[in-house]
This record gives C-alpha cells, sequence and structure tokens, in this order.
C-alpha cells in the first residue's frame, strides 16, 4: 500500500513521548477529561431544577461541582500509575467508519482477539490482516488504544518503542 500522506502532526508528538514509555500531555488530558461530557449533559437538568431552590439548590449545584473535581482528581491519579503498552497487531476485519460506536479489535499473531473499549487516537486507513504499531493503555479493567501506525508506513520506525520503553514502567509484548 503506497502512502502518499504523512502522519499528522499531533500523531507524530504522540508516538515520540509513547515510544518512551510515558503519555503524552494531551493524551493525558483527554483520558483524565473523558467522562466530564456526559457528566455535564447529565446533570444540566439537575441544575436548572435546583436553581429554583434557592440556597438549597446552590448547595446541590457546589456538591454536583465538587463530584466532578473529584472525579477529575480520581482519574488524574489512575491514569499517572498507568503503564503504557505495546504490541504488533493485526487489523482482522474492519467495520465501516459510521459504525464508530462499535468497539475496535485487533488480533496479535496467535490469534487472540484484543477488543479497545476507547480510543484517543484518531481513525487511519488501515487494511485487512496488515499489522501496525499499537500503543494502548489497561485501566480499570478497559483497553483504551492511544495510537496506532500501519507497519509498512514510510514514517513507521518512529513508532517502534525506544530502548527507554521499558526502563520507563512500559510493557513491551513480543511480536
Amino acid at each position: 500500500m503506497a502512502y502518499r500522506e504523512e502522519l499528522p502532526r499531533e500523531l507524530l508528538a504522540d508516538i515520540k513521548r509513547n515510544r518512551e514509555g510515558r503519555l503524552s500531555s494531551r493524551q493525558r488530558v483527554e483520558l483524565v477529561t473523558e467522562p466530564l461530557a456526559t457528566l455535564m449533559l447529565l446533570s444540566v437538568p439537575l441544575i436548572l431544577i435546583a436553581g429554583r431552590y434557592g440556597p438549597v439548590g446552590r448547595v446541590l449545584v457546589l456538591a454536583l461541582v465538587a463530584g466532578f473535581v473529584l472525579t477529575i482528581i480520581m482519574r488524574a491519579l489512575r491514569f499517572s500509575r498507568v503503564k503504557l503498552c505495546y504490541r504488533v497487531l493485526f487489523a482482522e476485519r474492519l467495520g465501516p467508519r459510521w459504525l464508530f460506536w462499535r468497539k475496535t479489535s485487533l488480533t496479535d499473531r496467535s490469534g487472540e482477539i484484543l477488543r479497545f473499549d476507547h480510543r484517543l487516537a484518531r481513525k487511519i486507513k488501515i487494511k485487512p490482516d496488515q499489522s501496525a504499531h499499537v500503543y494502548y493503555v489497561e485501566a480499570a479493567g478497559r483497553r483504551i488504544l492511544l495510537n496506532m501506525t500501519p507497519r509498512d508506513h514510510p514514517q513507521a520506525e518512529l513508532a517502534e518503542p525506544s530502548d527507554n520503553f521499558t526502563y520507563a514502567g512500559g510493557r513491551l509484548y513480543a511480536d
């Protein structure tokens, strides 16, 4: 497969940090703030209703904001200790792009299927049975895909883990 496009600048910055066994600042912020949009959307009706109850409503809104802050702090602590994982995985079969709610599934060389509950990386063009450099984290029983780069891309050597990857606490899985 011939690639005309270069990897996006943000992906290159993420890969540069991931190959050293660390999360990039963009990835860290996305992981920590992931549930906030859903929490805020669900709490808007509560805030509107609480506004009608004067001082009691204000206390309720302050408790809600404190819950948001506590959620951010707990997620920041969880993801500060998470280990980065690297594997070479294969795209077994890919579903249509418009099915964005489906989990991403990739297989390793032995045929084990790895399902990713969430992905921070934007979707890239990859063919079935094509191998890719994959960085991900495992937290709270979920796998979160950080980035994926096809191994036959001209810039793919930038995605290989460095010698410091395991030293920094990353998990390196053999091909």
